[in-house]
């Protein structure tokens, strides 16, 4: 399975307009040619601005092209395009691969259930780099000794990916929260975890991690999650 991670920068003040576009007739005509489901849709809350997420999951890469160009072939793609002409400043597209653990693992079987509490959401969205040959080792204890602590105490975790074109050495991973608060108290009682302590030390010696950069995103109207 391929996750197709998609970020549009907009012009000041643009962004309402196409996401108006996109939201009554680029989404319903890309649900309807490109066979492959979508995995949320988010405008950036905190952190770069004027930016819409969102992300794709494919089973068979093959079928993109195919999709693309039903796409760009149906009509309400190209009034979509009218609509939204002019709004864009700056796109990145990069392609990732689903861990393991990731509770993504297949596009025909995605179906988003909400775990989290109330009916608010925020979704932390992490980006991290790291030194090559180092985010192997970084993964296998995050695994071990991280995330089972933070399947204990935060939110929701929705995906967690390597980048398998675009920036490599890379992960993107998203938990879902019921609000910031809920994310902020979350992330102390982790902080203040023995066992999370003990994962920050393992590596902490690795010397694994370059970058961090967080998102704070807020689902759509039409986001499947939400």
């Amino acid at each position: 399975m391929y996750i197709e991670h998609r970020q549009y920068t907009f012009h000041p003040g643009k962004q309402p307009q196409w996401v108006d576009a996109f939201g009554s007739h680029g989404f319903p005509s890309s649900v309807r040619t490109l066979g492959a489901p979508s995995l949320g849709t988010f405008t950036v809350e905190v952190g770069t601005i004027n930016r819409f997420v969102f992300m794709r999951g494919w089973d068979d890469i093959d079928t993109r092209d195919a999709g693309l160009a039903a796409r760009e072939a149906d009509p309400q793609w190209g009034e979509f395009k009218k609509l939204a002409a002019g709004c864009i400043a700056s796109q990145e597209v990069k392609m990732l691969k689903p861990t393991a653990f990731s509770p993504i693992q297949s596009a025909k079987d995605f179906a988003f259930k909400r775990t989290i509490g109330g009916t608010g959401m925020v979704v932390d969205h992490r980006t991290y780099d790291f030194h090559p040959g180092k985010m192997p080792a970084w993964l296998k204890a995050y695994e071990e000794l991280g995330l089972p602590v933070q399947k204990r105490i935060l939110g929701q975790l929705l995906m967690f990916g390597v980048t398998e074109i675009g920036p490599i050495n890379q992960v993107v991973f998203c938990w879902l929260y019921e609000g910031l608060g809920d994310r902020d108290r979350r992330r102390t009682a982790m902080a203040n975890d023995p066992q999370w302590q003990e994962f920050g030390k393992v590596v902490g010696g690795l010397g694994a991690l370059k970058q961090q950069t967080v998102m704070a995103l807020k689902p759509t109207a039409f986001s499947v999650v939400k």
